[in-house]
């Protein structure tokens, strides 16, 4: 059969993230669809998936695009007289330590605000459901009824089934060999059997998607590793239809197929794989047997499951496998090319999440941006020095193990490091500063203690730097702080339309006088939130935007992309350029008057606006803005200048109490204020009257800016859900995110972002609550709240304002 020379949109690859998106386009009424393959279906990676069907993952989004397989695995054999094998059989997350007992019973309190059932179980419990475990070895677990397996080829033909049924054109040993770009709009795939002309493309190569994007000019950054289980023979003892066990603390999986058992693996340190190692018509191929790489997970197999010790083995399966270097899923439109969609990189849980993604994806697509948030997993968060051969091959050895290792809070990745370095890396090095790593800037988290070792001792409950970070903290509150924030994204938009262009594409009003500075967010048609960002008005024409270092590459691309044709606007990133040096607590206005001769009084200098100051040697731009929710100032300056700067601030700061202060106390200062965070507390699924922050936005202007009719709507309607703000009443529990919230024993809500708040003295959270439409105060303070933490309830307060200085008197001050 010749494939055609249009189509609306052309898939490329036919695994089963392809052929999912191809059904779920015709779902939504696409018929004009066509999907290459170079061989045949599932032949790249999908045919020697495990098959495995779990709905919890650890982050909201991520369980929203896994749950919804186990219902369509279960429906398409009705829909398409095609069984998929899917087998409801449960999963049992088993622990080997105490810690990991905690990882998992969040996992279970999470499951709650998702309705998903499951239960905590003791180790004898859980040899009633799976009788070949040693209970010996663990201290608990989890089971988890609804989860289960299915058969990857036939779940992906019953999927092609489905998709041909609605009109897809589906088109096997087709070679895609290029892209037609024009413009920065595709306008057609190329094979090696023609062209084929489309609006929309759509890359589901996997392990290849990187190579295939860059004959696009497109950064897909994932890189291959080896991926290895092996098959038993089948023996009378292993009972059928066992759980999926999954011994993290071992690195393995196992199930049970067909009266077999398949142990698969998730070791520390993976194998990552060249792709030009693999012939180039890599079909149904194996890679060898690594006797060497298994040991390690094998041996742990045997403990947990000593019949392993008797049972031959059928087969040793090798292949490749993507992996990114955040672990999290690369999907969507491609910043660099209009039409150019991605759905790559899924870390070995391709099957798992293939529908949520199909869906989620063809919603995109049709909708022209996303109908839930997937901020996470946006390809438009990487930036280029992420699609580096030696970064990839590096940081994906430590992704494959990261899957199966414990997700301590606030763990860093150790490969890879150091990308990229602030100015003032070397003097904060030379003061104990201990650096995590965001967008690949090294950053410094928190300052050891002299004498101390600079490392992260992990835990869930209070970790070695807490009373470190404490003085910190204390030292913002109380007298003045220092922080290095030049890893802040910095972003010049400027050009004769730059004022009109951004009225349209923010929320708050941009017309505002020179130097003045404009806290907004920019919306989708939704009115959800894409971007939580400052914009400092420096000239007629030109706007410095500051974002988040890990948001910057996806808030220039909103930007850009939203930009209308003709418009004389250009969007350059100066991050390099620029370091910050924030200058915080009540004691910030004597120490920047006793380095520079500007007046930094009230009247001279009010908040949020700007001016440039003499500085040292050194001019800077001043802003007068807040994180922390103290009197401080940012100082923005040339990187050659930054290290002087920093020597005479931490000299004159010394008779001031001035204290070096890193991201985790940022983090307890801005939560303890209720300072929002992109991402968690704000993302494109909240909106910023949900998100308490209808001061940010100017319904008065004249200008439809994107999103507020969305905005006007929900006004008029009331809203059905609010952020709120809490207080535990207990010092001890540490509370981090996406915990349940009740009232009066009812899940109303999930946390959304927490760290402990030094000043008050407990964990503090935001998160979200479904609230009556009318009284809605009162509401809160009649009811009893608390919030799970790990399956245990903690009392809280819960309030419609921040616990610290919700008046804003001492920014003010």
């Amino acid at each position: 059969m010749t494939h055609p020379k249009h189509a609306q949109v052309v898939i490329v690859g036919g695994g089963i993230i392809g052929v999912s998106i191809a059904y779920h386009l015709t779902k939504l009424g696409w018929r004009d669809v066509v999907l290459l393959e170079r061989g045949q279906l599932t032949c790249g990676t999908t045919w020697h998936a495990a098959g495995l069907v779990m709905q919890l993952r650890t982050t909201h989004t991520m369980t929203e695009l896994c749950r919804y397989g186990t219902r369509l695995f279960d429906e398409l054999k009705k829909e398409t007289g095609q069984d998929t094998g899917f087998r409801r059989t449960g999963s049992l997350p088993i622990a080997r330590t105490p810690d990991r007992l905690i990882e998992i019973a969040r996992l279970v309190s999470l499951g709650k605000s998702f309705d998903v059932e499951a239960h905590m179980l003791s180790p004898r419990e859980i040899k009633d459901l799976y009788p070949l475990l040693d209970e010996s070895h663990i201290v608990g677990g989890a089971f988890i009824p609804g989860d289960g397996q299915t058969n990857p080829v036939d779940s992906t033909q019953a999927l092609a089934k489905g998709a041909r049924a609605g009109g897809a054109r589906i088109f096997e040993n087709v070679s895609v060999t290029g892209f037609e770009i024009e413009r920065d709009q595709v306008k057609g795939v190329v094979t090696d059997q023609g062209v084929i002309k489309c609006d929309v493309a759509v890359l589901c190569a996997g392990a290849w998607s990187r190579d295939l994007g860059r004959l696009a000019g497109v950064n897909v950054p994932l890189y291959a590793a080896e991926h290895m289980y092996i098959t038993t023979e089948a023996d009378a003892a292993i009972p059928k239809n066992l759980p999926v066990l999954r011994d993290t603390d071992g690195y393995i999986y196992i199930k049970e197929d067909a009266g077999k058992l398949l142990v698969g693996a998730f070791e520390p340190l993976a194998k990552s794989l060249p792709m030009e190692q693999l012939p180039h018509r890599f079909e149904f191929g194996e890679l060898p047997e690594d006797w060497a790489q298994f040991e390690l997970p094998m041996s742990k197999a045997m403990e947990v499951v000593p019949l392993l010790q008797s049972l031959g083995i059928r087969h040793f399966m090798n292949g490749p496998e993507s992996f990114t270097p955040d672990n999290k899923f690369i999907i969507g439109e491609t910043p660099e090319v209009k039409g150019f969609y991605v759905a790559a990189g899924f870390n070995s849980q391709g099957i798992l999440s293939a529908a949520g993604v199909g869906k989620a994806l063809s919603e995109w697509i049709v909708a022209g941006e996303p109908t839930i948030d997937l901020s996470e997993v946006d390809i438009a968060r990487f930036h280029k020095f992420q699609g580096n051969r030696k970064y990839l091959q590096e940081r994906i050895s430590e992704s494959l193990g990261l899957l199966y290792a414990m997700h301590w809070p606030h763990r860093q990745f150790e490969t890879a490091r150091p990308v990229r370095e602030t100015p003032l890396y070397a003097r904060l090095k030379a003061r104990n500063a201990v650096f995590g790593t965001a967008a690949g800037w090294e950053r410094a988290n928190w300052f050891a203690p002299e004498g101390e070792r600079r490392e992260y001792i992990y835990s869930y409950g209070r970790q070695n730097w807490f009373d470190a970070v404490a003085e910190e903290h204390r030292a913002a509150r109380e007298a003045v702080a220092l922080f290095d924030l030049s890893s802040f994204g910095k972003t010049f938009i400027e050009g004769p339309d730059a004022e009109t262009e951004l009225q349209r594409i923010c929320a708050n009003d941009m017309a505002v006088a020179t130097d003045k500075i404009v806290y907004t967010q920019m919306l989708n048609s939704r009115g959800g939130i894409v971007a939580d960002v400052t914009f400092t008005r420096m000239s007629e024409q030109r706007y410095m935007m500051v974002t988040a270092a890990a948001s910057q590459a996806q808030d220039m691309n909103w930007v850009r992309r939203n930009l209308r044709e003709g418009a004389q606007v250009t969007v350059t990133d100066v991050t390099s350029g620029f370091a910050v040096l924030s200058v915080m607590g009540p004691r910030a206005r004597a120490l920047l008057e006793a380095v520079s001769n500007a007046d930094f009084s009230n009247e001279a200098f009010p908040f949020g606006t700007a001016q440039e100051i003499e500085i040292g040697y050194a001019k800077a731009h001043a802003l007068r803005v807040t994180y922390v929710g103290e009197l401080g100032w940012e100082l923005y300056l040339p990187t050659e200048f930054a290290g002087p700067v920093f020597d005479l601030l931490l000299k004159e700061g010394e008779p001031l109490g001035l204290r070096l202060a890193g991201y985790h106390a940022l983090d307890s200062l801005r939560s303890e204020k209720g300072y929002r965070h992109f991402g968690h507390d704000v993302t494109p699924g909240d909106t910023p009257l949900e998100a308490g922050l209808a001061f940010a936005v100017s319904l008065k202007k004249s200008e439809d800016f994107i999103g507020r009719a969305a905005l006007e709507k929900q006004k008029a309607e009331g809203l059905k859900r609010r952020v709120v703000f809490l207080r535990l009443e207990s010092p001890e529990p540490i509370l981090l995110h996406d915990e349940p919230i009740l009232r009066n024993d009812q899940i109303v809500g999930r946390t959304t972002s927490a760290a402990y708040g030094y000043t008050v003295g407990s964990s503090v959270a935001q998160g979200y609550v479904d609230v009556p439409a009318s009284d809605w105060k009162s509401w809160l303070s009649d009811g009893r709240f608390e919030v799970e933490l790990a399956g245990v309830r903690h009392t809280a307060i819960c309030q419609s304002r921040p616990f610290y200085d919700p008046d804003n008197i001492r920014i003010r001050s």
